[in-house]
């Protein structure tokens, strides 16, 4: 899990979460609210944006953010959030509290890593 999670207000244009997203190497973008998860922005929705011809520089994240947001809580365990995460056919699993703070992002990548460690030591 990545507890640093890059955020976004839902106020900023689209152009500055695909910034932040590019200038740190991520597939998806937290958007948070007075420190609340209230949605989330994914390279997916980035390329459907630009298929239809969007333009990001006025487009603001709270009107095209995906608002039903597949979250677990912090003491769901690998495997769980994977089963979690192939069952409603996510990348990225945002990890909350019951009331809504955000305190870190599972993503596949971070999944196939772990597991990846752990065959290490199986050999």
């Amino acid at each position: 899990m990545v507890r640093k999670v890059v955020t976004v207000n839902p106020e900023a244009d689209l152009a500055t979460a695909a910034r932040r997203m590019m200038k740190r190497g991520i597939g998806s973008i937290a958007v948070v609210k007075g420190g609340r998860l209230v949605g989330i922005i994914t390279e997916s929705d980035f390329m459907r944006y630009a298929s239809i011809g969007l333009d990001m520089g006025k487009a603001r994240v709270g009107n095209h953010m995906r608002k039903r947001i597949v979250t677990c809580d912090p003491s769901c365990r690998i495997w769980d959030a994977l089963m979690i995460m192939k069952k409603r056919k996510v990348r990225h699993l945002p990890v909350t509290t019951k009331n809504g703070r955000l305190q870190g992002i599972v993503s596949l990548r971070d999944l196939i890593a772990a597991s990846q460690l752990t065959s290490i030591y199986l050999i």
